[in-house]
């Protein structure tokens, strides 16, 4: 899945550069300058996210009620912490090739191209490591929602035994 959305992100982008004649370059340039911003924003969010997710792992196993939806619901927001944790290095890992990909840019001489578009190419696949990076971090907020749905549900199971 993370493979086609690389070569689809990839297409898109470099036929965008073609059908604008390297128009959209600048376009990409400056949303690109945002990609360090958002990797903070998304380390911040995953520590934030793991803490979040395991106190409610802390709450859940104090809660007496079916052990089986219980174990069920530990084993969920276990894996939902994996996630965490792996797109977390996900982002960071897309940020630092990202950034030796612009190191080789501007490292290669224009006489030096190994092919006409070659520059096209390496903003383009700079360009779909952003998005990839993008749907990370939007995949680590679906997880934020559904921890605050799993507390809410817990808080509520805690009200009613009582």
């Amino acid at each position: 899945m993370v493979g086609f959305y690389i070569i689809a992100s990839l297409i898109i982008s470099f036929a965008s550069l073609h059908a604008t004649d390297g128009v959209a370059e600048a376009i990409f340039s400056e949303i690109l300058s945002a990609f360090s911003a958002l990797a903070i924003f998304a380390t911040a969010l995953s520590v934030a996210l793991f803490n979040y997710v395991d106190n409610i792992s802390k709450d859940l196993s104090v809660v007496e009620g079916d052990a089986d939806k219980i174990s069920a619901a530990l084993i969920g927001l276990a894996t939902l912490k994996k996630e965490v944790i792996v797109n977390a290095g996900l982002i960071l890992a897309l940020l630092i090739m990202e950034l030796a990909l612009k190191g080789i840019s501007k490292s290669t001489s224009p006489d030096s191209t190994p092919f006409q578009d070659f520059y096209w190419v390496i903003l383009s696949l700079r360009f779909s490591f952003f998005t990839l990076a993008l749907l990370a971090v939007s995949e680590q907020i679906r997880g934020l929602l559904v921890a605050i749905d799993y507390r809410n549900v817990i808080h509520a199971g805690k009200r009613s035994n009582k």
